[in-house]
């Protein structure tokens, strides 16, 4: 029997002429459920209105694709004869707009399972960065208190839940049959070897340079206002330094110019954005030792698996997301948001005691080999044909 599963994504597509672009990404996991998955794959997608990023993006025409795809226009939502076929829709949890399907599918006998990233408490502090008239603000969280209520209705109702993330997986476990999952681009392939490991911690030993790095947007959501008042702190008490920066945002002109103020020329760079695959992988592999990620909210950034697959251990903020991690795995340091001083406390100690970099990025290996890409995607597939079959 062909089962169908039919995927609606939180992601949109782009298109241009009789091309179809999609996020690398998405599409390469896309690529795993039609290699996984034994039967047909359907996906249902809104059209982009946005720009373009500058790379990660797969172009395609139609007959390219190797699974069917349904384009809806920019805010148009499942209805029932776009999945009337299915045996099971995963479903994104995390978009307003869907929270109808899991009783949809439920009126026709079709199983159902919503994704999720992000909890309430991230909604709330996307909110309270981006919007400062305080009416406006008032509104916006009415919006998100009524969502909540939809969005555990529609849990409830559903087949299943697949939590990205440990933030995630404690909020929403107890609403239904739930599983976890890490968020990562990095297959086992394009992990560190044993040998660039090693040969990395050996350089580790005989420089007196700690390499510090960085990379995602540069917002404050991030920590991104915090990185050159560290570097700041780490000159002041004479370590030997050097932090890297890669992304771009809002932020980096300011953060430029508190290099220049703060005389850091010789210890931070900030190269931009540089390609994910031929560009920071390898620079980070060969050339960092310890990762700062001071972000505030508790999304379940990619940046801590895509980090560990590296073999680097990570120094950040306790936000739900990093302190849940480090209770599954003992990949870094964590210190409470906002604590700058105790940041800066952990990396002198460790610039003394490079021994513990050293446990610690063998620990990244061991953990990021159980969760790499290819693995993800298998269990959060096993987990829906188990629903089905």
């Amino acid at each position: 029997m062909n089962k169908i599963l039919a995927i609606t994504p939180s992601v949109s597509v782009w298109t241009d002429g009789d091309s179809i672009l999609f996020d690398r990404k998405f599409y390469d996991g896309m690529l795993v459920y039609k290699s996984e998955w034994p039967g047909t794959i359907s996906c249902i997608m809104n059209k982009s209105s946005g720009p373009l990023p500058s790379f990660g993006i797969v172009r395609k025409i139609i007959s390219e694709i190797p699974f069917h795809l349904t384009i809806l226009n920019k805010n148009e939502k499942i209805n029932y004869e776009h999945i009337k076929n299915a045996s099971i829709v995963l479903a994104s949890g995390d978009c307003f707009n869907k929270f109808h399907v899991s009783r949809l599918c439920k009126i026709n006998k079709i199983k159902c399972v919503y994704t999720i990233e992000y909890i309430p408490e991230t909604r709330y502090q996307i909110i309270d960065f981006e919007v400062k008239n305080p009416i406006i603000k008032f509104r916006k969280y009415i919006y998100i208190w009524n969502g909540e209520r939809k969005r555990i209705s529609a849990f409830k109702e559903a087949d299943g839940i697949q939590a990205s993330g440990t933030a995630a997986y404690n909020e929403y476990h107890h609403l239904n049959n739930c599983i976890l999952y890490f968020d990562t681009r990095v297959d086992g392939g394009a992990m560190i070897s044993h040998d660039q490991l090693e040969d990395r911690l050996a350089k580790l030993t005989k420089n007196r340079q700690l390499r510090l790095g960085f990379s995602g947007r540069l917002i404050r959501m991030k920590g991104a206002d915090h990185l050159i008042k560290l570097a700041g702190l780490l000159k002041r008490r004479n370590i030997d330094f050097k932090m890297t920066i890669f992304g771009t945002g809002d932020l980096e002109a300011k953060m430029m110019d508190e290099i220049n103020d703060l005389k850091l020329n010789s210890q931070v760079s900030m190269p931009g954005a540089v390609d994910f695959y031929n560009e920071l992988l390898p620079e980070i592999k060969e050339h960092i030792d310890l990762y700062v990620l001071l972000h505030r909210q508790s999304d379940p950034s990619c940046t801590y698996l895509e980090t560990t697959s590296c073999g680097i251990p990570i120094v950040g903020y306790e936000n739900k997301a990093f302190s849940g991690l480090l209770q599954r795995a003992d990949v870094g340091w964590g210190k409470q948001i906002d604590d700058l001083t105790g940041i800066a406390d952990a990396i002198e100690f460790l610039s003394k005691n490079k021994e513990l970099i050293k446990e610690k990025s063998r620990n990244c290996i061991t953990f990021s080999l159980a969760h790499d890409f290819k693995s993800t995607f298998q269990n959060r597939i096993l987990h829906l044909r188990q629903l089905v079959e």
